[in-house]
């Protein structure tokens, strides 16, 4: 099965009228360079879990190739939805939105480890969460040490 089936799949489950619209739209769409917008859907830590399993399930899949995610404005995401996101994210990612998400700095420092290992990465948007000063600064550093990844918190 594709990864876009997979997650068009959980969308349907979630049953409101914006996750079935994109449901469709993904279970239409067979390019092999996946873009997942899921933003705005009313997404919680369960529903990132199961499609985090399902991406770390197609990790290997040479068929598809997720490039881009976003799960901006999903506020009940928080820190365990980023935590197992980290996890599950494959080394194809160039974007990546997690704004207004709910995060914390556990969540946050969960992708900033990632992103030391993310060899594709250009972008990643995080603004609009709640990271303390300090993550933030190693945010600014992880920017200053790889200028040619944009960094937004």
């Amino acid at each position: 099965m594709s990864t876009q089936k997979n997650i068009a799949d959980v969308l349907r489950k979630k049953g409101n009228t914006e996750c079935l619209n994109k449901a469709d739209s993904l279970q239409n769409d067979s390019n092999s360079q996946i873009v997942l917008q899921l933003r705005s859907l009313s997404l919680n830590t369960s529903d990132i879990a199961e499609i985090a399993n399902i991406i770390k399930e197609e990790k290997n899949n040479s068929n598809a190739i997720l490039t881009s995610i976003s799960f901006s404005y999903n506020e009940q995401i928080g820190n365990a939805g980023s935590v197992v996101l980290a996890n599950a994210l494959p080394p194809s990612i160039r974007e990546i939105g997690l704004v207004d998400c709910g995060i914390g700095d556990q969540g946050g420092k969960a992708m900033l480890d990632w992103m030391q290992t993310a060899p594709n990465l250009r972008m990643i948007c995080m603004e609009q969460n709640s990271f303390s000063k300090e993550l933030k600064m190693e945010f600014q550093e992880f920017r200053k040490a790889h200028p040619g990844i944009l960094v937004i918190v």
